[in-house]
Order: structure tokens, then sequence, then C-alpha cells
């Protein structure tokens, strides 16, 4: 991942644009610096729970202080973990000096230092607006960002969304998977096995293995909940987690070929209250760790297959709850109020109808 992160850092215009503005490309190497930075402290902070300013600058003149905070080295970033408050970082002229870094930064003294007018480039994350820009001699230059994290130097959550996008399309939708392949009691992806969270735990865990740079995947993490995490996922390169668990919706068979569970909204209400509970349970286990809890939900509901088993189905009865969304109670939508628990994500299978 990380490397992705350095080319795609080559590519962005903010760099043209800023030796466009200031012709000198001192202000482009320190750039660059401020970047390598940057993605060192999002290491340790999650910009889509900091609620905070960062900033992180370097004065050419050398001639702006804090008149009445202490300023100390950050020697370790792990220091700048959990907080909220905004955190002013400054670059050292001698790079073998460690940075210098200011906590709880009144907001009118921030003001003043991206006012001053010379000799002068600065990163800004803006954790209540979820936005980043730079800033050069009071000038703003935009970050542009097409992501679903709010910076592009903290990536982590934004792959593994996309990689739970491409299991949904490329493995899900068509059952295009050996392990989700035996979760079925038939060949028509009718009705799911009774029982078949096992095979669609492996599936998950094998497909982000493959697919999300420098993680860990473990299947039925234990928290100390009623029940094991389905997934959890542990980047080894930043501080980041993230907790995935699995339900289905839809008909089972018994394994005498009789009706069996049958599962619709309710249990993934339920889902969304154990998604909470591991985040709770995390946040006092692991409170060091950031971490985000992910609802993924394999809908498999047929229409007129409950009452009676069939054995071949109708495009229209096979297809009628492809586009009906998630019914989940307002107070469990827990993603409007909580930022370490996403929006569910729902999977549908496509069944191959007469």
């Amino acid at each position: 991942m990380t490397d992705r992160l350095v080319e795609k850092v080559r590519k962005e215009n903010y760099l043209l644009e800023i030796f466009e503005l200031t012709k000198d490309r001192n202000y482009t190497d320190k750039t660059k610096k401020i970047i390598e930075l940057v993605k060192e402290v999002f290491r340790h902070i999650e910009p889509s729970h900091f609620n905070g300013q960062l900033i992180i600058f370097f004065d050419f003149s050398n001639s702006f202080d804090f008149k009445n905070i202490e300023k100390e080295e950050l020697y370790d970033k792990a220091i700048l973990s959990g907080t909220s408050s905004n955190i002013v970082i400054k670059l050292q002229e001698d790079e073998q000096n460690l940075p210098l870094y200011w906590m709880n930064v009144i907001e009118q003294e921030i003001k003043d230092l991206l006012n001053k007018e010379d000799g002068f480039i600065a990163y800004l994350f803006d954790g209540n607006k979820q936005i980043e820009y730079f800033i050069v001699n009071r000038k703003k230059i935009e970050i542009k960002n097409n992501y679903s994290c709010p910076s592009i130097f903290a990536l982590q959550y934004h792959y593994l969304y996309e990689a739970l996008q491409d299991y949904k399309i490329e493995r899900v939708r068509n059952v295009s998977c050996e392990h989700l392949k035996k979760c079925w009691a038939d060949k028509k992806w009718i009705y799911l096995k009774n029982k078949p969270e096992t095979c669609m735990q492996i599936s998950l865990s094998e497909f982000l293995k493959s697919r999300v740079r420098g993680i860990n995947v473990d299947r039925e993490f234990n928290l100390g909940a009623s029940k094991p995490v389905d997934v959890r996922v542990y980047w080894r390169e930043a501080n980041r987690a993230a907790l995935i668990e699995l339900k289905w919706m839809g008909q089972s068979l018994k394994e005498d070929g009789t009706l069996g569970t049958k599962y619709s909204n309710k249990r993934v209400n339920d889902g969304m209250k154990q998604i909470k509970e591991y985040i709770d349970l995390n946040r006092s286990d692991n409170p060091t760790t950031i971490t985000k809890g992910y609802l993924i939900v394999i809908d498999v509901r047929r229409r007129n297959i409950s009452s009676l088993k069939v054995t071949s189905i109708s495009r229209t009865d096979g297809y009628f709850y492809q586009n009906k969304e998630l019914n989940i109670k307002d107070d469990k939508k827990y993603w409007e109020s909580y930022p370490e628990i996403e929006k569910p994500i729902r999977m549908f299978v496509e069944p191959i109808c007469d």
C-alpha cells in the first residue's frame, strides 16, 4: 500500500501547483517532506475519527513560535493517537532534528500561523469538515480526493471498502467462489444449506487476503462478546483494524431437504447490534487500536419459496428482492452517530432462473 500511496502522490497536481505558484523547488521539496510526515502521523490518527485540526508546516524564516504553549519534540508519533485536539507540527531545517509539536492550539493562534505571507508552507486537515489542503504564503491549494476516505494519505479503509465492493461483484453476485458454492443446498442458488456461515467467512477471508495489501486476516476473532467476530482485518504498517460481521437473509434447507431457517430484516438489525457491541468491547480491550466495524449482508431472499420447497424459480420471483434495500430501525443506524461504524453493505446473490 505504501508504494501505491507514493506513486499516487507523485501524480497529484498540487505539487505542480505549488511549484508554479512559488517558482522555487525548495517549496516542492519541503512539500514532499511534509507529506512523508503526514503519512507517518496518519498511521496513528484515523482522519475519519479525528475532530480537530492537524497542521504540519515548514517556516523558511524559522521565525514563528506560539507564545503561550510549550513545544515538544515529536519523538514518537503514537503520542498523538486517540486525541481530537488541534495539533500543530513544525518540520525543522536540519532533518536530523526531530519535528516540534504543540497540542490544544486555539483557533486564533492557528489563524495567525496560516496568515504568514512569506517563506511558509503548511498541510492542513480539518477533522470537522473532513477536508485537507495546502497553504503556501496565504494561498490555499486544494487536494483533490475521489476516495471514500477523507484523506488521500490514509487510504487503508478505502482499500478495504474497495475490496468489499469487488467481492460483492466478483464473488457473491454469481457465486463465483468454490467456498461460497458449498453454502448452497441446490445448484440454482435458491436455498442455502442450514448454517452456511463458516463457508461465507472462509470465502471473504481468503478474498481479502488476496486483494488488500499489508493485512492479516483472522476468522472468528474472540473479543469476549457473546460470539466471536466473524472476520478481523489488521494492517501491519498502520495502527488500523476492521471488525466484520457476516449475516445472511433468505431461506435455508435442512439436511433432509425440508425447509429450515429463514432470516429477514430482523437478522440485519441483530447484526448492527452485534457490531456496536464489538466496537464497545474493542474500545476497552484495545484502546490504542483504531478500529471500524462493518456489517456485510449476503442477501439470498427469493419470493414464494418459504411455504413450499421449489426446484426452479422464475426471474420475477428470483430477482424480486434484488433492489430491496435493508430495513434498519432508526435506533440501529449507528453509522449516523459513530464514526467507528460503517453503513451496512448488502450483497445480492442472483439465482439461476427458468
